[in-house]
């Protein structure tokens, strides 16, 4: 019988407690910031309807969910609970109290699936930052970094949401490191599953499973590798087209092609010296001077730490990410460079380990998953 550890028990409860605090706060700063686009176009209720344009309501994981989690539950109960809610908003609807932005909360028709779709965002950001700590351990095992760097980028998240917010954005994250995870440990079951499930979340999934190629070649020979990518790209694709095909009357296109504006906005000068406000305190905002230089400070200190592995994923991920970023996204829309996010967290984690390391004199982890230290 194995004996029990007070000290571990309560360092790894401590831990969970410290991810939920984190994960609360990042999501507090988007919630207030977006809400769920109450009363704007592509709201939560226009996706729940299935009325909004497209290419925005192919996002439908959540949506689809909540509009079944109601279907689920007894019309009696759900009538009690909005009836519950409306005679005393102020006390009882906490959505509403702490979010005034979140007017449609109040929604009586759509207030229980208002409530599952917070729950379900909430729980995508608690996830994403266990999922993101999992990835930097599996290639640089310093768990202090790891920690810090899935921290880093939990709270930086409402700064990557620059002109818009959507529901999705979290757990598009959250399916990416989930997906690099599994290709990285050979877990093929689990990974497909991923893979269809991210797609329904949002299609342009499809287009990140290239990037899982140099983790599945190094598991597989290439005749294998080729195989398992075309399966994955096949779910992908089938959970794309069915999804298209049932929306294929809702009005707007497969894509928005933003290009000219969005060359005029990169051209523009004034683009690098923006600030907004997250958190309630004036912050930087999308490719102002001080992020560029904070990027390429850890790009710098990450980039030759990283295995030909990592490097391959990178390179394959930029290849399509940036392209599609300049053409069909909003200007300077930070959120929309997704793909790069899960490598991005792995090089904070090495700049942040090297950054100790230099400073109390440690010795480097061992690398693993391939992974070298470059020197």
């Amino acid at each position: 019988m194995r004996k029990f550890h007070f000290d571990t028990v309560a360092s790894k409860i401590t831990f969970i407690f410290l991810c939920y605090m984190v994960a609360a706060a990042s999501f507090g700063g988007f919630f207030e910031k977006w809400a769920f686009r109450d009363g704007m176009a592509y709201s939560a209720i226009e996706m729940m309807q299935g009325e909004s344009k497209r290419p925005f309501v192919y996002r439908q994981l959540f949506p689809t969910t909540a509009n079944l989690v109601n279907k689920l539950v007894p019309q009696e109960i759900n009538n009690k609970f909005a009836t519950w809610l409306a005679a005393d908003p102020m006390k009882r609807n906490f959505i509403y109290r702490y979010f005034s932005n979140a007017k449609d909360s109040t929604n009586s028709e759509y207030v229980l699936r208002y409530y599952v779709l917070f729950a379900m965002c909430f729980a995508s950001y608690f996830f994403g930052v266990l999922a993101l700590r999992a990835v930097c351990l599996e290639f640089y095992p310093d768990k202090v970094a790891a920690t810090l760097a899935a921290f880093s980028i939990a709270l930086i998240f409402p700064m990557l949401t620059t002109e818009g917010g959507y529901m999705y954005d979290m757990a598009e994250l959250l399916f990416m490191a989930l997906a690099v995870l599994l290709a990285a440990k050979g877990r093929l079951f689990w990974l497909a599953l991923v893979v269809g499930v991210a797609t329904f979340n949002k299609e342009s999934f499809l287009l990140f499973v290239f990037a899982l190629y140099p983790f599945i070649r190094a598991k597989f020979s290439l005749r294998q590798t080729m195989g398992i990518g075309s399966l994955l790209l096949g779910i992908s694709a089938v959970v794309n087209l069915a999804v298209k095909f049932y929306y294929a009357d809702n009005p707007g296109g497969f894509v928005v092609n933003q290009l000219p504006d969005h060359i005029y906005w990169l051209l523009d000068p004034r683009s690098y010296f923006l600030f907004e406000v997250n958190y309630g305190a004036v912050t930087t905002k999308g490719f102002n001077v001080i992020h560029l230089i904070i990027v390429a400070f850890i790009l710098r200190s990450g980039w030759r730490h990283l295995s030909p592995i990592l490097r391959q994923h990178v390179l394959i991920a930029a290849a399509i990410n940036i392209p599609f970023f300049i053409v069909f996204c909003y200007q300077g829309e930070l959120r929309n460079l997704s793909m790069l996010f899960v490598s991005f967290t792995l090089m904070i984690s090495i700049a942040i380990s090297r950054y100790f390391q230099e400073t109390y004199r440690s010795s480097p982890p061992k690398f693993t998953g391939g992974a070298t230290d470059g020197n």
